[in-house]
């Protein structure tokens, strides 16, 4: 089978600080200090064997994820911009559908043929984070397209017990090829359905709600927000070309913050009330906090989803004097976040078809690596 193949040279910083399970398996618990000069390539792989609690599945469309960027893009030096986890060489990829074509002894809860797509974390499910429920922050984690072949290959295995399927979504889309390409961007949408009603608390149909930052994971989050009853979505956002995807998808809220002022904007569209729940999705953390703090309504949620690249300074007075609330939120693993996202696409609320402005084929992978580095797209996908 075909593959898109990440591999870089193990290379730690000296200030870097190697725990002994990096050094034994050269697994990198922060890969922008480990990997150097990072390289891409689509090579032949023989096609992967399910285990027992495996299923083999035959990907129809990837979709390429800002963290795919972060791991192709260098510093000056040549290590690689992303921060977190990652073993390599490795098949990157995870946002996808596909087809099951195998099923490992052990796994029953799908059959050949069945439309399908996945969460990204393997868990243990025994140590003290899944005993506790906490999935996604499992001590024992793999991830697909990061520590585990991923995606943008011709087939993929994955643990059953973190795959769905998602025949329902031909409710809304008759063509087959449309509920592919549909289905590979569920993933993105559950990564903001988790940090607003996985990770916040006391969310609200008809809050107002405010995007900074419309790439992939913005616009997604807003199609989010609609669909559970915003009163109001406001996004910012300089790229002109994200700018009108967003318009195209119906939001009439959203404006260049460098050409106008987004607290006097977000204060206009509210009628001075300020926005229940904030969400950051654009990582240009400097620029966006000050905002933030200078509109919170009464009791607001602030979610941050963004991988910043430092550290905003924050007005903590603004947040006690609103009784707001700050939330980290990374993944979506666990909740039923994936079949109440998969359900909200099947009603017809959930709409991410619009949001797909490129396609690529497997063989031209690094040109669709390339156009999402522009930052100019909704979402590329790979076509398998």
């Amino acid at each position: 089978m075909r593959a898109l193949v990440l591999d870089a040279e193990w290379n730690p910083q000296s200030s870097y600080d190697l725990t002994d399970d990096e050094k034994q398996r050269h697994r990198a618990m922060d890969s922008s200090s480990i990997w150097q000069n990072p390289e891409l390539r689509v090579e032949e792989r023989e096609r992967p064997e399910p285990a027992e609690d495996e299923v083999l599945v035959r990907v129809k469309y990837a979709g390429i994820c800002g963290s795919d960027v972060a791991m192709t893009e260098t510093d000056d030096d040549g290590y690689m911009h992303y921060s977190a986890y990652t073993q390599l060489p490795n098949v990157i990829g995870h946002e996808f559908s596909g087809e099951v074509v195998e099923t490992g002894d052990d796994a029953d809860l799908f059959e050949a043929g069945d439309p399908v797509t996945a969460e990204v974390t393997d868990y243990c499910g025994r140590c003290q984070m899944c005993r506790q429920g906490f999935h996604g922050h499992c001590e024992n984690f793999e991830q697909i397209g990061f520590t585990l072949d991923g995606a943008f290959a011709e087939y993929v295995t994955v643990p059953e017990k973190i795959l769905w399927g998602v025949s329902e979504l031909s409710q809304q889309y008759e063509d087959e090829d449309e509920l592919y390409r549909a289905a590979a961007t569920i993933e993105p949408s559950t990564i903001t359905f988790y940090g607003l009603f996985g990770r916040a608390e006391g969310i609200w149909p008809g809050d107002y709600h405010v995007y900074h930052g419309v790439g992939p994971i913005g616009l997604t989050g807003m199609n989010v927000s609609r669909a559970a009853g915003a009163g109001k979505v406001i996004a910012f956002e300089p790229s002109d070309e994200r700018r009108e995807i967003a318009h195209d998808l119906g939001f009439e809220h959203v404006y260049n913050p460098i050409e106008v002022d987004p607290v006097e904007m977000v204060n206009e569209v509210t009628g001075g009330e300020g926005a229940d729940v904030h969400v950051e999705t654009s990582g240009a953390v400097g620029a966006t906090y000050p905002v933030i703090e200078d509109t919170l309504a009464e009791r607001a949620n602030v979610v941050h989803i963004s991988n910043a690249g430092s550290d905003p300074d924050l007005a903590l007075r603004k947040y006690q004097g609103s009784s707001a609330q700050l939330y980290g939120s990374e993944g979506h693993t666990g909740q039923q976040v994936y079949p109440r996202t998969i359900r909200l696409m099947a009603s017809g609320q959930l709409d991410n078809l619009p949001i797909i402005t490129s396609t690529f084929d497997l063989e031209n992978a690094d040109e669709a690596v390339a156009q999402a580095r522009k930052r100019v797209d909704g979402k590329v996908l790979i076509e398998m």
